[in-house]
């Protein structure tokens, strides 16, 4: 049935949300991969940083994390969640109220500070690819920017120059710029991902993936060449000498290796993102012509071909490109800053030294400035629209959504607030840190491996309660592998929020941030008149309210449910009101579904019990609101409703609390200022009675 305005007459027709842009799942799998693939630009040399030579090995059980854990949750996910809502969606349904909103807001916070920060270590890495390019021009203007910046920096008062000292250097210069680059381009996609969007992500993807896989297949057809290289590797991991300098400890066995390389795991989780941002995408997957809005069962089928396909290829290349570069690449160039560190794929571009003294461009003619440069042009822009993707993705999904459960305000929403605010914290991040990788990377890792552990717990409570709808077994309704996967990851965050508390601190802050806005605008926004118009349980139902719409001065009692039968309410309203026997009186019963939501279109059923009208109203997110929204809608047809109370011994506090949490505290009062501040004619206003 068409929603009707709380005024009674049939509200303006909203408008509907813009179609997303849909295209084939292989050119999604390239908006994602500007995310999920991008990581090959620095993940290698930090496989190398965190195990050494064991990085091989440790990127193994990346893979292995992939494949088992990752890739079954977010399959799950893909199938439960086909709109868009991704993990937050699927908690949204199998938790419930407040504290089902209370898991929301903290995914969300982990959620914004990885996103946030891929934003930003995408740009710090970029910028890592340009500082150390050899090219004189590039060098020549990264210096002239800088040293600009740097006189506007001594002219600053005494105070703040000391404060500020160390912060403009040529790496932070270049990460803010490619930054404001990418925030400025974004305003070219402001509506999202669209085709042309698609088409640039495609282009620049393909092209990285064509170029890294000819500098890795070349590196690895050389490895298979020179086999004594890849002896020598293997000869000082059995050895114990995983780091160069540190003491050794000669393995014993294959067993030794893998406990050692356990711990590492968690310091390499950057490898795993880009999977909550393919289902954030799905919207954008076209699916087949007869799919259900509700089941697209074709758009579900594509999006596990995608999220398949990119683990695939991110394993493939993962493994490939940290082989090669542990086995070729000397440690002291993965270790310095200007070679191979933070860039280890582009030091072969550039016909870096290899292990065995030879230039990469001995072993292929095309490696040298002009090839390294096309290639830390196309990574710098892979990593640009990396940060901006996830941008877009943030954009998309928390003010929605956080405006849709009442904690945005209307006017944030418009101005983009939230947009701006995150914007402005990537630049404080990057200038906070100098654009420093190391110093950003454990609140990433800690982010990314809460989104994860969200996941599969979520995934895993899902699976339990349809398993127990469906009388499973007890010892077979909980989902081992989601559950292995869910301690997996929180104790891999555990462990890197353990040993680096300072990424704990930056994640608390926001989640805080979030919960502390949520909660002010949830509280603020509870005296709006949320209500989207009524249902009817049946026709029946309608018909006898579109009478009662049409009676002459009807009185509306609001009950409450087993306190007393009809005949007694009546008999105590028309004794203390003063209300004569002919005058007719219509009982209201409201009953919370969900204090928690926001938004809300109860079901309606009208009976008669005893001779008496009783208007039965469910699914409502707060009483008041249900009960104004039934005056506000009679007085539009008909005589203008008087709506009766008793005095209630509530404290004052303490209804508004149980208003606020419970939807049921107050009532009287926020009737009444409900009815006051709606947008009908005084004249036509729903007078409130207490006595």
């Amino acid at each position: 049935m068409p929603a009707e305005s709380p005024s009674g007459e049939p509200s303006e027709t909203p408008k509907r949300p813009r179609k997303p842009f849909q295209t084939a799942w292989p050119w999604v799998l390239c908006v994602v991969g500007l995310d999920y693939l991008s990581t090959l630009a620095y993940q290698p040399a930090i496989a190398f940083e965190v195990a050494g030579r064991l990085a091989p090995l440790a990127t193994v059980l990346v893979v292995v994390v992939t494949l088992v854990f990752a890739l079954p949750v977010y399959w799950y996910i893909a199938g439960r969640s086909p709109n868009g809502g991704g993990t937050t969606g699927l908690l949204e349904r199998v938790i419930p109220g407040w504290f089902g909103k209370l898991l929301i807001l903290v995914l969300m916070g982990f959620g914004a500070v990885d996103l946030v920060l891929t934003r930003t270590f995408s740009a710090a890495n970029a910028s890592e690819h340009i500082t150390h390019n050899p090219q004189p021009g590039w060098q020549r203007g990264i210096d002239t920017t800088a040293g600009e910046g740097e006189k506007l920096r001594q002219q600053l008062p005494p105070e703040m120059h000391e404060r500020t000292e160390g912060f403009w250097n040529r790496h932070t210069v270049v990460t803010v710029i490619v930054l404001g680059i990418s925030t400025a381009a974004g305003l070219a996609f402001f509506r999202g991902y669209t085709k042309n969007f698609v088409r640039l992500a495609v282009v620049v993807v393909v092209a990285y993936l064509v170029l890294t896989l000819v500098i890795v297949g070349t590196a690895g057809a050389y490895l298979f060449q020179n086999p004594q290289l890849y002896d020598q590797w293997w000869g000082h991991v059995w050895a114990g000498e995983w780091k160069p300098g540190t003491e050794t400890k000669p393995s014993g066995s294959w067993g030794d290796l893998l406990l050692a390389s356990v711990p590492l795991f968690p310091l390499l989780a950057l490898g795993l993102s880009g999977f909550e941002l393919t289902l954030m995408t799905m919207p954008h997957i076209r699916g087949r012509k007869t799919d259900d809005p509700a089941n697209p069962r074709g758009r579900i089928i594509r999006t596990r071909w995608l999220l398949t396909s990119a683990a695939l290829l991110m394993s493939t290349y993962l493994l490939g490109s940290t082989l090669v570069t542990t086995v070729l690449i000397p440690a002291e160039a993965l270790t310095t800053h200007g070679q191979a560190k933070n860039r280890a794929v582009a030091y072969l571009a550039h016909g870096g030294t290899l292990t065995d003294g030879h230039s990469s461009a001995e072993v292929n003619p095309l490696f040298g400035v002009v090839f390294g440069t096309v290639y830390d042009v196309i990574t710098v822009a892979i990593l640009a629209l990396a940060g901006l993707s996830v941008a877009m993705t943030l954009s998309q999904w928390i003010p929605p959504y956080l405006h849709r459960l009442g904690m945005e305000f209307d006017w944030s929403v418009r101005l983009g607030l939230l947009a701006y605010l995150f914007i402005a914290v990537k630049f404080g991040v990057v200038v906070y840190y100098g654009a420093d990788l190391e110093s950003q990377r454990a609140a990433y890792l800690t982010a990314i491996l809460a989104v994860f552990a969200f996941a599969a717990f979520i995934a895993a409570v899902d699976v339990f309660q349809r398993r127990k709808l469906r009388s499973w077994p007890k010892l077979v309704r909980i989902p081992v592998i989601f559950l292995l996967g869910g301690l997996v990851f929180t104790l891999s965050g555990l462990s890197i929020a353990f040993d680096h508390p300072a990424a704990m601190v930056m994640t608390g802050a926001f989640i805080l941030a979030v919960l502390g806005v949520s909660i002010v605008s949830r509280v603020w926004r509870s005296t709006e008149l949320r209500f989207g118009g009524f249902t009817f349980a049946n026709d029946e139902s309608k018909e006898a309210w579109d009478k009662l719409c049409a009676s002459d001065f009807p009185i509306l009692v609001p009950i409450r449910g087993g306190h007393h039968t009809l005949a007694e309410k009546e008999r105590e309203i028309r004794t203390l009101h003063r209300v004569p026997a002919t005058m007719p009186i219509m009982f209201l019963q409201a009953e919370v579904s969900d204090s928690s939501d926001f938004s809300q279109s109860p079901v309606m059923r009208v009976t008669h019990e005893d001779g008496r009208v009783l208007i039965h109203i469910v699914g409502c997110t707060a009483v008041p609101h249900a009960l104004a929204a039934a005056a506000i809608q009679i007085a539009s047809s008909g005589a203008v409703p008087e709506v009766h109370f008793g005095w209630s011994n509530e404290n004052p506090i303490t209804a508004n609390l149980h208003f606020v949490f419970f939807g049921v505290g107050n009532v009287p009062w926020m009737v009444f200022n409900l009815i006051r501040r709606s947008d009908v004619p005084d004249a036509r206003k729903p007078r409130v009675v207490v006595g």
